[in-house]
């Protein structure tokens, strides 16, 4: 590339429009910033005509290669595995000049594959929006899910990382963060696998009991995540696992003292956990 593009100027290509794709498309539908051209490119039917009848796309197609030959970025909203196969099967599809884009939830695995599969003069920047819903799919998508979000970056060359900034920018979000893989997923495991995987145990301890008329606010929030998208979080998971393991181990150490605190009667020890988590939050903004 030889100077930098306007995000305005080029021809922009959604791959996956399932919750966070279609919600891509629905942002920049109405984007100050839109693409000259928008392609959605989906194996379902049902999808690609409800995105003709509500005109979020300029092209909406099942054919893959002749969504990549004339982008000029490529927004890939697949799984990690998904991703780089696609890659794989179409890398000879990509024209010079074309900056490719993902959104997934680990970064390790989709960086140290996908660069190495693109033909040269295409450059790849990984990303990952911090956001999402408890529910999967296109019909769950929302033009504001990206609205104010923290928007994670890898490095790449400055002109191509610039245009990911500008799409980001135009999808709404609110801070963008520099990152390196190792230590993405590393902040990954604790921020968001973790909670995920909490939520999960937590509910599954129930018992089936009947919580309803004994769940309020606590309840209600903490479980919210655990209506979960099983096919997305356990490739996560295990793409993660040996950070997220890490981040399991350490929880159940303190889970532990703070059992031996309540089954001792120690109230002070009880309690200093509790100021100290509180203070720790305090300190944390948002």
């Amino acid at each position: 590339m030889d100077d930098f593009r306007a995000l305005k100027d080029i021809r922009l290509t959604v791959i996956g429009i399932g919750l966070m794709g279609g919600s891509v498309l629905k942002a920049l539908k109405s984007a100050e910033n839109r693409p000259a051209m928008v392609t959605a490119v989906d194996t379902d039917p049902d999808v690609l005509a409800k995105i003709e009848a509500k005109g979020l796309a300029d092209i909406a197609t099942e054919d893959t290669a002749s969504a990549i030959k004339d982008a000029d970025m490529v927004v890939i909203a697949l799984y990690p595995k998904q991703a780089i196969k696609l890659v794989t099967e179409h890398s000879g599809d990509f024209k010079p000049g074309c900056v490719v884009t993902d959104i997934c939830g680990v970064k390790r695995e989709v960086m140290d594959e996908i660069p190495k599969l693109l033909p040269e003069g295409v450059d790849f920047v990984g990303g990952h929006p911090m956001a999402g819903r408890e529910h999967m799919g296109f019909d769950y998508s929302v033009p504001d899910l990206f609205l104010g979000c923290k928007y994670i970056l890898m490095n790449g060359p400055k002109k191509a990382v610039k245009l990911v900034r500008d799409f980001a920018d135009a999808l709404g979000a609110g801070k963008i963060v520099k990152a390196d893989p190792e230590y993405h997923d590393e902040m990954i495991a604790y921020t968001s696998q973790l909670p995920h995987a909490l939520a999960v145990t937590y509910m599954l301890s129930s018992d089936a009991r009947g919580v309803e008329d004994f769940s309020a606010g606590s309840f209600r929030d903490f479980t919210r995540i655990s209506m979960i998208n099983e096919e997305m979080w356990s490739e996560l998971f295990l793409e993660n696992r040996d950070k997220l393991g890490d981040e399991i181990d350490h929880l159940m150490d303190i889970l532990n003292a703070l059992k031996v605190f309540t089954k001792s009667g120690d109230r002070e020890s009880l309690k200093k956990m509790m100021k100290m988590a509180a203070m720790m939050r305090e300190g944390i903004k948002g």
